[in-house]
């Protein structure tokens, strides 16, 4: 990857089933970007014009899976807003949230054909179908904390992610947002450590490091679409499932699940992308709006996502969902051969970058 792209990124503030975050609900209009300043608490930046005096006027089209009331959708807003403001009008970003455009599959390949411009994908690992090295985003512990994710996403080890990985595909990578921690929910008990999974039959993504997890720690388990996932746990063809809890919430799964075991197991950011013809069509000066819009919405959509996390804990209590901890160490100890069998298949180089920036 030329580091014009993400080093500057980097500098500046600091993907499909595999992931299994589609999000369910149905839409059919584009959104535009909010200039009404619905999103106040974002600074307000500065336009940068081109020496000419003016940016030529064309409409991005980008896409993503999330539903509106997700932090994703809303940063997306945010950058949509920041990119039309600071080029005077001149570029507006259409947004087609909520599967719109199709799946993520669906979603990825249009994207890297050039029939729309930009993709919020919803996960590295989304990129595993084209390199299996992209699975290390599913490593179960890979990160400590969502910081310390952010740090190595934000730094070498994002660059070298882009570089290596991701855009050989056939993308071009803008920055790294925040999907969030993952969790264990199911129906049958609290999961404190790996044994009490035994005989619970969990939906996964079909992600083989994910499978992999499950059955390192005895769990029965499905594989299956996201979009079959909350009338599979209605009708009890498969009783638990792992997600961050905004997509917890909005997917309403407190309806068809009773623990939530904060076991943090999975960090999954979201990967703003371009074509990279398209993105090598727009003028340095675009380009550099883009960027700097991307990491402001990035920013804004981590505290956002951090904040709405916490708040939804407290709300699915109150629904009536019991909420535990879960014993950390003995995960970490079940799901070794997980990491050796990565190692093994892909080497360490990328795993041993990540976890240095571990607190």
């Amino acid at each position: 990857m030329n580091r014009r792209i993400l080093a500057p990124t980097v500098m500046l503030c600091g993907m499909l089933l595999f992931t299994g975050c589609a999000s369910a609900g149905d839409s059919s209009a584009a959104t535009k970007p909010d200039t009404s300043g619905s999103n106040a608490a974002a600074p307000e930046a500065e336009a940068s014009v081109p020496a000419d005096g003016a940016f030529e006027t064309m409409t991005l089209k980008a896409a993503h899976v999330f539903q509106e009331s997700h932090p994703i959708h809303k940063g997306m807003e945010l950058f949509a807003q920041r990119v039309n403001e600071n080029t005077g009008g001149a570029v507006t970003v259409e947004i087609y949230p909520n599967s719109v455009l199709g799946g993520e599959n669906e979603q990825l390949q249009q994207l890297i054909q050039g029939s729309i411009d930009c993709d919020m994908v919803s996960g590295v690992a989304m990129y595993q179908g084209y390199d299996a090295r992209a699975d290390i985003e599913d490593l179960p512990f890979l990160f400590t904390s969502a910081e310390s994710a952010h740090k190595a996403l934000d730094g070498e080890y994002g660059v070298k992610l882009a570089e290596e990985v991701l855009e050989p595909v056939g993308t071009k990578v803008i920055n790294y947002w925040e999907n969030g921690m993952r969790h264990f929910t199911n129906d049958v008990r609290p999961i404190v450590t790996p044994s009490d999974m035994k005989g619970i039959k969990f939906r996964s993504a079909n992600s083989p490091i994910r499978i992999k997890m499950f059955e390192a720690c005895n769990a029965s388990v499905v594989p299956m679409q996201f979009s079959e996932l909350y009338t599979a746990l209605q009708q009890g063809t498969v009783q638990g499932q792992e997600n961050p809890i905004p997509l917890i919430e909005t997917s309403n799964f407190d309806g068809v699940q009773k623990y939530l075991s904060l076991s943090g197991h999975i960090y999954n950011a979201t990967v703003l992308a371009f074509n990279p013809d398209k993105w090598n069509s727009l003028s340095p000066e675009l380009q550099e709006v883009i960027i700097n819009a991307a990491n402001e919405a990035r920013d804004y959509e981590r505290e956002l996502n951090a904040k709405e996390s916490d708040d939804a804990v407290e709300r699915l209590k109150s629904k009536g969902m019991e909420v535990n901890e879960v014993d950390k160490s003995a995960f970490v100890e079940a799901v070794q051969p997980v990491w050796d069998t990565f190692k093994k298949e892909n080497g360490s180089e990328l795993i041993d970058l990540a976890v240095s920036y571990n607190d």
